[in-house]
C-alpha cells in the first residue's frame, strides 16, 4: 500500500515537473524509510521496522543513535515512545508525567522494566523539582512546566549538585524564554536540529546541550538514513 502512493505521487507530480521521480524519492525517504508514514497513520511515533523513537525532530533522533547510551541515567520530562527509546538502548530512565491517562497507558506499554522508574505528578514545583536530577547524564526537557523545569535544572548545574552530559530541549522554537535560560546560564554549545519528525505535518526543532566538560561514547559510524553509500576516495 504504502508503494502505491509513492507510486501515484510521482505520476501526480510528473504532471507538473520533468523530476518528479526525484522528489518522490524524497518522499520516500521521509515517509518510508524514516517512518513518518505509518507514524501518521497510527499516531505512534515509530521507526520504519517498528521500534519505538522519540517525538523529536529527524535529525535530533539520528544524532542520538549514534551514541552509546547503556547503562546511563536518564531524567525525562515527559514520557511516551521516548521513554521506551531510552530503555531499549541500555539506559536507566525515570519519567516525570502529568497527564494521568497517558500515564496509565505508558505504564501498561512498559510493564515492570527493571530499568524504568515512572513517576505520576502533576503539581508544577513537584514536577519540576525532582531529587533523580543529581545522578542524570542526560536531562529531557519535553513535558508540561519546561520553563519551570529549565529553571531547576539551571540552579542544579549552578549548585554543583548535577553535572549532565546533555540537555534535550524538544520544541526549542516554542519556548524561547526557556532556550535563552539555558544559553545564558549553562555557556554550552547548543546543536539546534530542525526538521521534521515523526507524525507532524510540519518541521521544528530539538535543541540539545552538550557539556563541555563531558564527552559521551559513539557506538557507529555514521550513516544517516536515504543516505549514500560510499567512502571518499581520501579515505580509501
Amino acid at each position: 500500500m504504502k508503494n502505491r502512493h509513492f507510486w501515484v505521487l510521482k505520476n501526480v507530480l510528473g504532471r507538473a515537473s520533468k523530476t518528479s521521480g526525484t522528489q518522490a524519492r524524497t518522499y520516500r525517504i521521509l515517509g518510508q524509510d524514516q517512518g513518518q508514514y505509518a507514524s501518521m497513520e497510527n499516531w505512534d511515533c515509530r521507526n520504519s521496522a517498528g521500534q519505538e523513537i522519540p517525538w523529536y525532530t529527524y535529525p535530533a533522533i539520528e544524532y542520538l543513535q549514534n551514541f552509546d547510551l547503556a547503562g546511563l541515567n536518564v531524567l525525562e520530562y515527559g514520557s511516551g515512545n521516548s521513554s521506551i527509546f531510552y530503555l531499549n538502548a541500555g539506559a536507566h530512565v525515570t519519567s516525570i508525567e502529568n497527564d494521568k491517562g497517558w500515564f496509565d497507558k505508558i505504564t501498561q506499554t512498559v510493564g515492570a522494566h527493571p530499568q524504568f522508574r515512572y513517576v505520576f505528578e502533576d503539581q508544577e514545583q513537584a514536577y519540576a523539582t525532582r531529587a533523580e536530577i543529581l545522578g542524570a547524564d542526560i536531562v529531557i526537557i519535553d513535558g508540561r512546566f519546561r520553563n519551570t523545569c529549565a529553571r531547576y535544572v539551571l540552579q542544579q548545574l549552578r549548585d554543583g549538585a548535577a553535572n549532565p552530559a546533555m540537555i534535550i530541549f524538544d520544541n526549542a522554537d516554542w519556548y524561547p524564554t526557556g532556550v535563552a535560560m539555558l544559553d545564558d546560564g549553562t555557556g554550552w554549545h547548543r546543536c539546534d536540529f530542525n526538521g521534521f519528525g515523526p507524525i507532524n505535518p510540519y518541521t521544528w526543532t530539538t535543541s540539545v546541550y552538550l557539556n563541555p566538560g563531558r564527552v559521551l561514547p559513539r557506538k557507529s559510524a555514521l550513516a544517516p538514513i536515504g543516505g549514500l553509500t560510499q567512502i571518499s576516495d581520501e579515505d580509501r
